[in-house]
């Protein structure tokens, strides 16, 4: 069963919460023909299109000209239900592989999975609320920005409204996040002791919340592409500094229980390294002050055995990823910062 097959039956056989909306609509799309990315992203060329015609039929816009401010909704639109979608099917992976650490049966794993998958209909009606709430707080402390774009009033009426649905819609994706991260931390504390000579299972989780940190990344830098910086630069400021820190604390917190489960177990695979050095070297001193050599070969045989052990535990790692998943998850995180240095520019540029 492929993972999106997975996904669209654990959320339809979902009875631990009652579905929302959102369920709803990631399962519409999930049990298509053609993949759900191109399908969502047909549906942001569609919606920017139409945005495009009413630009340009009320006159606010030349024929074929096009406004970057006019794509951020559909962005929030249709990006975020492709995270969820994408970040659902990357938890299934990682239960999968994190299973062999969870001393759990098939019911238990199930009933994970489809908390993994599911957005309880609570928490996205608050979400919803809140992030509705926040857009409306925008048009008031900003009341400029669309004049500033030389908006007509007609285009700005339906595009304030636009942007309502999209982000009581796309912020639902942090509630899902977070709700992911929370159940990334209590499945990882479950594990009793990790083995650090079979380190794949540990590293399961790690894809899953270095995704979640550059998901959040990723809706940065749209926004940096499709809104001007000029028009509300203390909000995009504010902007930044929250999401790069979510994005990092997304990345490490989750999975700070492993990590020090790894140390733990590290030292007392040390510890008793050192109690077999320190046995061997008491019947080494032994042998050397008996006169007794005839045991001195073994005795070096096993402290070079032991030496080549000391090097084999001091190289193996306690944070729960690979190198490759942190270079990924840190080359995106500056993927924001370049955006805004090259707006910035670019409207000076233009200004001056």
């Amino acid at each position: 069963m492929s993972a999106t097959e997975q996904t669209h039956g654990s959320v339809q056989d979902a009875r631990l919460y009652p579905l929302s909306y959102v369920d709803y609509i990631l399962r519409f799309f999930q049990g298509r023909a053609i993949p759900y990315w191109l399908i969502y992203l047909l549906l942001f060329f569609l919606q920017s299109f139409v945005n495009l015609l009413l630009a340009w039929s009320t006159g606010w816009l030349p024929l074929w000209t096009i406004d970057r401010i006019l794509l951020l909704y559909p962005v929030w639109q249709w990006m975020p239900l492709a995270i969820m979608t994408f970040l659902n099917r990357t938890a299934l992976r990682a239960i999968q592989a994190f299973r062999p650490l969870l001393d759990l049966d098939d019911a238990a794993v199930e009933r994970l999975k489809i908390e993994f998958t599911t957005i309880p209909l609570r928490g996205v009606l608050f979400t919803t609320l809140f992030w509705a709430a926040f857009y409306l707080g925008i048009i008031v402390f900003y009341p400029d920005a669309y004049t500033m774009t030389g908006m007509d009033p007609i285009t700005k009426r339906i595009t304030i409204v636009e942007g309502l649905f999209s982000f009581g819609i796309g912020g639902v994706m942090y509630f899902h996040s977070l709700r992911q991260l929370i159940l990334i931390h209590r499945a990882v504390k479950q594990v009793r002791q990790f083995n650090l000579f079979a380190l794949e299972p540990v590293y399961a989780f790690s894809r899953l919340t270095s995704w979640t940190g550059i998901s959040w990344i990723l809706m940065l830098g749209f926004n940096f592409l499709f809104f001007p910086f000029v028009l509300a630069p203390e909000l995009m400021l504010s902007y930044v500094v929250l999401m790069l820190s979510f994005a990092l604390a997304a990345f490490l917190l989750p999975l700070r229980v492993v990590n020090q489960q790894l140390v733990h177990e590290k030292r007392r695979h040390l510890a008793e390294h050192q109690r077999r050095v320190e046995a061997m070297l008491a019947r080494l001193r032994h042998g050397l002050d008996q006169g007794n050599l005839t045991e001195m070969e073994g005795i070096n045989e096993a402290l070079a055995g032991l030496d080549a052990e000391r090097k084999i535990l001091d190289d193996i790692p306690t944070w729960p990823w690979r190198t490759a998943t942190l270079t990924g998850f840190v080359s995106a995180a500056i993927l924001p910062v370049i955006l805004l240095v090259i707006q910035l520019v670019i409207e000076r540029w233009f200004s001056g």
